[in-house]
């Protein structure tokens, strides 16, 4: 999906749209954030020192993998993926080297080693359609490919891996992010998290638990805070693209052929549109529409990721029950590296502290 073109990338792209769709949203997938959220968060102890990188990587892993194959944590399966998973991240960014032992060489094998268990996964599934006529009980993206498109078996693997991909990286670097600038701004900290009282204040005022989309467009700074993350980590720093014609910008002529890198941080990190643009400063969104110049520097309307709301409601989701449950303090310094891909040396580890619900800190 990453390298397609065209019409293959009109109707792969269109899946995931149509997946992650504002309805599916609402009534499917916020739920599955929260309960993937809380197995996450109850599994920490009071005074405990971990890897915030590490506890972001499993939520979003079994997040995506519950949409996508409807796998659930703990099970043979979606244990040996992650496994494999994990490799094959070591060598996607590493040196194309067809030698034994390199990290190219295990991604390889790891890579065909998840597509086997998803192959395996959508063979049961059409056994099934064969036998009944439908699938059942199942209402994920493989599901939807294997009913409403008209995509090869090759191109739904490749598709399903791709969403794990996308939806797994970005999200668990954001997460990991906004732990860390966070752990650096008591304020901001403070200010999310009696925004996040005031939601769970109504809710009980209702008599209610679970988070629903309403309360969800009622966290507002949490948004500034998503905004600033974004901005000043630069999850993804730069985008590769192809002129597939001849383009006029500005009085310049990019060729057809020609690769073209958008270095979205260059923008990001530009004093002239952000004030003290190296500083993180969620109130800098308050009450600010962001402009055109300050998200998409080379014009042509919009060019929105498939899971932009996605990544935001889990984000959103993940940090109302953090910020509720735990205070944390960074355990060592430990800066986000930006080359090749940003990710933290070390893995973020952070000491965290159980707080009531109610308190006040």
């Amino acid at each position: 999906m990453l390298s397609l073109t065209g019409d293959g990338h009109k109707e792969m792209r269109s899946i995931a749209m149509n997946f992650m769709s504002s309805e599916r949203l609402r009534t499917r997938i916020l739920s599955d954030i929260e309960e993937h959220t809380l197995l996450v968060l109850n599994s920490w102890k009071d005074n405990l020192c971990l890897s915030a990188s590490a506890e972001a990587k499993k939520f979003t892993f079994y997040m995506m993998a519950k949409n996508i194959l409807s796998m659930e944590p703990g099970k043979p399966e979606i244990e040996k993926i992650r496994r494999e998973y994990a490799t094959f991240m070591e060598g996607v960014v590493s040196p194309p080297l067809e030698f034994p032992g390199t990290p190219y060489m295990k991604a390889l094998k790891s890579r065909s080693e998840i597509c086997r268990v998803i192959e395996g996964v959508m063979d049961t599934r059409m056994n099934e359609m064969i036998r009944h006529g439908e699938m059942k009980g199942y209402n994920d993206m493989l599901c939807w490919c294997l009913t409403e498109s008209k995509l090869s078996r090759v191109q739904i693997v490749d598709l399903l891996l791709s969403m794990l991909f996308a939806g797994h990286e970005t999200s668990t670097v954001a997460i990991s992010l906004a732990i860390f600038f966070l752990g650096r701004c008591p304020k901001a900290f403070q200010e999310l998290r009696d925004e996040h009282l005031g939601v769970a204040r109504k809710k009980a005022e209702k008599g209610e638990s679970k988070l629903n989309y309403e309360d969800y467009k009622q966290m507002i700074f949490t948004d500034c805070v998503i905004k600033e993350t974004l901005r000043l980590g630069n999850v993804v720093k730069f985008l590769h693209r192809k002129a597939t014609q001849d383009v006029q910008y500005e009085g310049y002529v990019i060729p057809r052929g020609w690769k073209v890198l958008p270095v979205l941080s260059a923008v990001h990190l530009d004093g002239s549109i952000h004030k003290d643009p190296q500083e993180f400063n969620p109130w800098r969104w308050k009450n600010k529409l962001a402009s055109a110049a300050e998200f998409m520097p080379y014009g042509g309307g919009n060019r929105l990721c498939a899971g932009l709301e996605l990544a935001k409601l889990e984000l959103s989701v993940f940090l109302h029950h953090l910020v509720l449950n735990y205070r944390w303090e960074l355990a060592k310094h430990d800066e986000p590296l930006a080359f090749p891909y940003v990710e933290f040396e070390e893995g973020l580890p952070i000491y965290v502290f159980k707080i009531s619900k109610h308190a006040h800190i």
